[in-house]
């Protein structure tokens, strides 16, 4: 199945693309990182004031940096995707990339798991600017899962196949 997708992947005009000019995976570098920068950076900031830090920042406060979230997210999404299309079969079977994977599905299951359980409730909380503790543990389970992201990330190059 596997082999399918790389296949498939290979075949596309996409693969062809990436790789038809020498500046795309230069180009596609520096977006990824610079996705990750605005990714990280936003998400720092919020998981941190969640966890019960940066407290001179109200709570409700770090809702404005989920766009620059968000973006660096969608510039992340964007360029990983051409960077696979870009070098399936390498991607497809690396260790690196495939734990990546699994953990930006984790920490999208654990932003879902923050929505319905800590910012629906916000308004119920006695003190608005003292998360309760599943806000603390759901801020640290997102700092620790996307830093493995950036881990994992930068490990593709190196742990080949496993």
């Amino acid at each position: 199945m596997l082999q399918v997708l790389v296949d498939w992947a290979v075949a596309t005009p996409l693969n062809e693309w990436v790789l038809s000019w020498n500046w795309t995976w230069v180009i596609l570098e520096i977006l990824h990182f610079t996705g990750l920068t605005l990714l990280l950076g936003g998400l720092l900031v919020i998981d941190l004031r969640y966890m019960g830090f940066l407290t001179q920042i109200p709570a409700r406060a770090t809702h404005t940096l989920l766009i620059i979230v968000v973006i660096g997210f969608g510039i992340n999404l964007t360029s990983g995707i051409l960077f696979f299309f870009g070098d399936p079969g390498r991607y497809a079977i690396n260790i690196g990339f495939q734990v990546k994977f699994a953990l930006i599905i984790l920490a999208g299951l654990n932003v879902l798991w923050f929505y319905l359980k800590v910012d629906r409730k916000m308004h119920t909380w006695l003190d608005p600017n003292t998360p309760p503790a599943l806000a603390k543990v759901i801020a640290s389970t997102s700092l620790v899962l996307w830093f493995s992201v950036l881990i994992c990330g930068r490990m593709i190059p190196y742990v080949g196949t496993g």
